[in-house]
């Protein structure tokens, strides 16, 4: 049984990505968003306990990160499953690429949806198909 989409979050390093997936997903009414421009922030608020696990993160797989570090989407995913195992994710990334979409269902990503034309209906189908 699907469960009730109440939280999400959206992880991706551009203003304008995460503006516009904010404004198309608050149509869900009753749905709370939060935005992180980088993986680092939206684990570091989870660990310190600042924000609750949300139901869904969405995340891209590039990922500015502060010098020096080196993550990017999957490496992120697996430490998001890790600290918080009931969030679901979903890879929405640019990146059309089997293998990487290979490696992030099996690191635990729920779906990969690819940015197009079409993605934010994909997105949609997504979340309709894993919640209620």
């Amino acid at each position: 049984m699907a469960k009730k989409l109440k939280s999400v979050f959206i992880v991706d390093d551009s203003a304008i990505e995460r503006s516009m997936l904010t404004d198309h997903l608050s149509k869900n009414e009753g749905v709370e968003i939060k935005e992180f421009s980088s993986g680092e922030s939206c684990i570091k608020e989870i660990v310190l306990g600042n924000v609750q696990e949300p139901d869904l993160i969405l995340m891209d797989y590039f990922l500015e990160t502060s010098p020096g570090s080196q993550k990017d989407g999957l490496e992120v995913l697996s430490k998001l499953k890790e600290i918080c195992p009931s969030s679901q994710v979903i890879m929405l990334t640019s990146v059309s690429n089997d293998k990487i979409k290979e490696l992030a269902k099996n690191k635990g990503a729920l779906d990969y949806v690819v940015k197009s034309q079409v993605s934010y209906q994909q997105l949609d189908d997504a979340i309709q198909k894993h919640f209620n």
